[in-house]
């Protein structure tokens, strides 16, 4: 067995096909977050990026939560400013004020009191560590001042539990929509689609049959 063609075979990624939307880079953003943490090294030497991956994913997963929703929630709160913000209490109000108005638009059968309560502790305590998507990409901001004081330190097993714990609201909240209404909204647009064949078929009948 030829072990280099092996590995070559195993690094060989089909990027443009797993790039097409925010909601795949998250996903991505989350296995290598998950994939560092699972890992034998040592913490303190994979730290910074396993919490910058966990932070973009955030924001990214976010940001698609805010697209898909504002199809349905008749608001365009962020969309304007979506491709610039990176703050992430920002987008995190932005993206329950939308899930809020389909909640109440098309009744969703759903307790989602304690995901809100735990994902509102979980972003204060992502914002105050990296507000601007900074703090984990470079060891000092514009005016040369540290992002972190030597003796600051990071409880990534709690800030991961608590990750896990608002999962099921900003990663799955889209599926629970879909299979309450998603799957009736797809309907209600084929039939509006069948209707608008049929309409331009009696327009363009031939005369004959007038």
């Amino acid at each position: 067995m030829n072990l280099e063609k092996v590995e070559q075979s195993e690094r060989f990624s089909h990027v443009g096909i797993h790039s097409n939307t925010n909601e795949t880079y998250a996903m991505q953003y989350k296995e290598a977050f998950d994939t560092l943490y699972e890992s034998s090294k040592p913490v303190d030497t994979i730290a910074l990026p396993m919490m910058f991956l966990m932070r973009h994913y955030l924001e990214l997963i976010l940001k698609s939560n805010i697209m898909y929703f504002s199809e349905f929630s008749n608001s365009k709160s962020m969309l304007k400013n979506i491709k610039s913000e990176h703050k992430l209490n920002a987008l995190a109000n932005a993206f329950q004020e939308h899930w809020n108005l389909v909640v109440k638009k098309y009744k969703l059968k759903i307790d989602d009191k304690k995901y809100i309560e735990s994902f509102k502790t979980f972003i204060e305590l992502m914002e105050q560590l990296d507000k601007y998507s900074m703090s984990f990409r470079y060891s000092h901001d514009k005016d040369d001042k540290k992002h972190f004081e030597w003796d600051e330190t990071l409880d990534i097993y709690n800030i991961k539990k608590s990750l896990d714990d608002v999962l099921p609201f900003i990663q799955y909240s889209s599926d629970v929509f879909y299979d309450q209404v998603g799957q009736y909204k797809e309907l209600e647009k084929e039939m509006m689609k069948e209707l608008e064949r049929d309409l331009m078929a009696d327009m363009y009948l031939p005369s004959d049959y007038m």
